[in-house]
């Protein structure tokens, strides 16, 4: 005669909870080997225990629910477990290249954060670069809420055709029109990664830079704090303004606090 456990015992023995185990019953993982009428308690018996470590074992390699009803439905038949062991297998490599590239991307964050903040906030500063590849998207945006909407296309062709998700983003900012109309124009929006049809080189040299934390609307400020810095220390400069978007964040408000840096090659 079969020894039988509560579905509490059950619980405590192998760590899974009454919840679990019932939706288990319901979807026909694991039924109690048998339910009294009277209170309709559930009972499993000793028989049972191999059959929940299965479903535990199956459910640590990632396995769905489905598949492994599906192996046990077939008396653990070797072929089916060796196959789906293999595609478990392999959607495991892919989650480990995909969290590698998040990895990546975030050791990437971290150091570029770190280097820049390092040099203050809202102060202008002398910085060196290095040559610097990054993507073009030729959109000319005349201002943020435009920016905001150009920018969800891009993000999206990124995704999709690129297949990047996770690249340092920015624009080009007009010089000669914040200088002479005192207005912000976006001129393109770029991405920092490669691509051989579509390849584009900040060079490398000292820029003038100042990194501020807050919202886009507020940079026209920034811009002309560089434009003052410029003309007081007689400084000749190259091409438009760059602006970096080093991490977007928000306050408690819902209000934009992102980090930004804005550069322009020096002469």
């Amino acid at each position: 005669m079969s020894t039988y456990f509560t579905i509490g015992e059950i619980s405590k023995f192998f760590n899974i909870s009454i919840k679990t185990l019932r939706y288990y019953d319901e979807i026909g993982l694991l039924k109690p080997a048998y339910i009294n009428q009277d209170n309709k308690y559930r009972y499993y018996s000793i028989e049972q225990f191999m059959k929940i470590d299965l479903i535990k074992y199956f459910k640590i390699t990632g396995m769905s629910l489905d598949v492994i009803k599906d192996i046990l439905n077939s008396e653990c038949s070797i072929e089916l477990v060796m196959n789906n062991i293999k595609i478990q297998s392999s959607k495991l490599e892919e989650k480990i290249n995909e969290l590698t590239i998040v990895k990546k991307y975030l050791d990437n964050l971290e150091n570029n954060i770190s280097e820049n903040i390092r040099y203050g906030l809202n102060d202008v500063f002398i910085k060196y670069n290095e040559e610097r590849i990054f993507m073009n998207y030729d959109i000319v945006s005349n201002n943020t809420e435009e920016l905001d909407l150009n920018l969800r296309d891009i993000i999206l062709d990124l995704e999709n055709k690129q297949n990047e998700v996770y690249v340092q983003m920015g624009s080009t900012v007009q010089y000669k029109v914040l200088k002479d109309e005192n207005k912000i124009i976006y001129k393109g929006i770029k991405a920092f990664c490669k691509d051989e049809k579509n390849q584009n080189i900040l060079p490398e040299g000292e820029y003038v830079t100042l990194i501020f934390e807050g919202s886009l609307k507020e940079s026209i400020n920034h811009y002309k704090k560089i434009l003052d810095y410029i003309k007081v220390n007689n400084i000749e400069v190259v091409g438009d303004f760059n602006e970096i978007w080093l991490m977007p964040k928000i306050d408690e408000n819902l209000e934009e606090k992102s980090l930004v840096k804005i550069e322009i090659l020096k002469k």
